[in-house]
């Protein structure tokens, strides 16, 4: 049976030489000790050192010299910009960005502005394995990921300013964003300004969404709903819903409708528009009526007329714009800029 914390001998090599090169035992340009040493260290075979040589000398941690030996890398830092992306858009870099919508155009959009000789995209989930990797960029372009893991990968690379966050803000780091916060609050109060006071008011809340990296957004966007909320002296009750799973969903929004004042209606807003099937299921087998017995507003759903022949409210983020102000910003050192966002479809606008 394997040991659930065992650790290959390998393995245990390259996590002691990463750690001794990210605190200073080991600085660049030292030299390594040779490899008999450190296989009567760790009693391992020449092959296991080997191998653990192999896979630091890949990621550039360690560079090698012919008949000289194997030395920590020097911290230079090339010309070139990384793009770390999901693997699922590892290829978009091919694609003609203008038939891309919403995500996916701000990185199709980056991709047409940066030159093809100028940038590296890189897959997220090897970057958030080996950080490292990210040492030799002179910028490092980054949406999808979590305060974790961009912590991991800033102790990794021992320079903050290198980073530039897109569609994220976390402390003390450069970014060019959407205000999460600031758009839900916009969102909530065009519904909150012009419905009555007695109006149920809920958060459909379906934590951080399919990728624990979407925590962040979501938990900004939850903030912005409540800022209204109390803004404007309403309860707003939380609904819970789960992914995938209609039927505990249709249950949670019942329970609402069941708690909803008579006569008054309900305003439901969620943080994404992973939501909205849930709700107009829940409308049609309840024969409500939209933007009358139930409103609805949620973000990025701009093709909802096509989708679901229903103009749905919601927040738009100008993501060409985000790609645009990144590139030009991809030398400003301390660059926090917010990129505009937009609420369609307004019920109460003519």
């Amino acid at each position: 049976m394997i040991k659930e914390n065992f650790v290959p001998k390998y393995q245990k090599i390259i996590d002691d030489l990463r750690e001794n090169v990210r605190s200073g035992v080991l600085a660049p340009g030292e030299r390594l000790p040779v490899r008999e040493e450190l296989m009567q260290q760790y009693g391992v075979t020449r092959a296991t050192v080997n191998r653990a040589m192999a896979e630091l000398l890949r990621e550039g941690l360690l560079v090698a010299t012919p008949r000289a030996g194997t030395y920590v890398a020097e911290r230079n830092t090339g010309d070139e910009v990384a793009v770390v992306v999901h693997s699922t858009l590892v290829m978009l870099h091919k694609m003609d960005w203008t038939i891309a919508c919403n995500y996916y155009a701000m990185f199709g959009r980056l991709f047409q502005l940066l030159p093809e000789n100028e940038r590296k995209i890189l897959n997220m989930e090897e970057v958030s394995r080996n950080p490292e990797i990210l040492r030799h960029y002179r910028r490092i372009l980054w949406n999808n990921l979590s305060q974790e893991d961009f912590e991991n990968a800033v102790k990794a690379v021992g320079d903050r300013s290198r980073f530039l966050l897109l569609n994220r803000y976390y402390p003390d780091c450069d970014f060019v964003s959407v205000n999460h916060r600031q758009a839900a609050f916009d969102l909530a109060e065009t519904f909150l300004c012009n419905l009555p006071e007695n109006a149920a008011v809920g958060l459909l809340d379906m934590p951080y969404g399919r990728y624990l990296s979407n925590r962040f957004v979501w938990l900004e966007r939850r903030a912005g709903f409540m800022d209204a909320c109390e803004k404007h002296n309403r309860f707003c009750r939380v609904l819970e819903l789960r992914q995938d799973d209609y039927e505990y969903n249709q249950l949670q929004l019942g329970e609402f409708d069941r708690r909803r004042p008579a006569g008054a209606p309900g305003v439901l807003l969620s943080p994404s528009n992973e939501t909205t099937g849930f709700m107009l299921g829940f409308l049609r087998s309840h024969n409500y009526r939209f933007n009358e017995d139930y409103f609805y507003g949620d973000f990025d759903n701009e093709g909802s007329l096509n989708q679901h022949g229903i103009a749905i409210p919601s927040v738009l983020e100008d993501y060409a714009q985000l790609a645009e102000l990144a590139y030009r910003n991809l030398d400003n050192r301390g660059c926090r800029l917010w990129c505009r966002h937009t609420i369609v479809n307004s019920p109460f606008t003519n």
